[in-house]
């Protein structure tokens, strides 16, 4: 195990502009653990410059954002990052979370078939949304933050070593927090409207492959 991690985080879009921005702050506040993150931001979010850091690098945990579909996830300005029936075995030896809209529904098997650890992603759209005075500002975006805190979460629980069962598990409980919040008097009736997204995504997610296995 190598203790090492990989990211892409392309920007070239409003959706990919707050989830790079997201996981940008996410992987900041994991360099202290154990985990060493290597990221690839914006035009290095690339299929070359991913394979040349999977091969240089051999990271056991890969966290993917960026636009995708039930049989692929892509790199910066939507290039196909990786896609079933094509390259999914780069995926080999790791355990693999994707961001990424309906990843899980097919490549995220394809993947644990050619020799994925794990493969955690959503096997439906993930929806989120933003607040518009805080389009330049995407960190200090609170409705942003009901759907990305969790999201991200999954990287944090596995960064401290928990197994892919328990970043999942741990993910989904942030979600499940976030959705009793917006159900007490707290909220506004705005706000409560985001419910059923909140619950969408908290149901979309999965893990697929070893449950047991750990990054670290």
């Amino acid at each position: 195990m190598s203790n090492i991690a990989l990211a892409t985080i392309p920007s070239s879009d409003q959706t990919t502009l707050y989830i790079s921005a997201w996981a940008e702050n996410t992987i900041d506040q994991l360099k202290s653990k154990h985990l060493q993150f290597f990221a690839l931001t914006k035009d290095r979010a690339t299929l070359s410059v991913f394979e040349s850091m999977l091969k240089k690098h051999e990271p056991s945990l890969i966290f993917i954002n960026g636009h995708g579909g039930p049989d692929l996830v892509c790199g910066h300005k939507d290039e196909e990052l990786i896609k079933v029936g094509r390259n999914e075995i780069l995926l080999k030896k790791t355990i693999t979370y994707a961001l990424s809209c309906s990843s899980a529904k097919e490549l995220g098997p394809s993947a644990v078939k050619a020799g994925a650890v794990a493969y955690i992603g959503y096997i439906e759209d993930f929806i989120f949304f933003i607040s518009p005075d805080k389009r330049t500002r995407p960190r200090e975006d609170k409705t942003a933050e009901m759907f990305l805190a969790p999201a991200n979460h999954v990287i944090v629980s596995l960064a401290k070593g928990h197994t892919v069962l328990e970043a999942t598990n741990a993910s989904k409980n942030y979600f499940l927090k976030n959705i009793q919040k917006l159900i007490s008097s707290e909220s506004s009736v705005d706000e409560r409207e985001y419910l059923r997204y909140l619950i969408w995504d908290m149901r979309s997610l999965v893990s697929l492959g070893d449950q047991k296995a750990t990054a670290i």
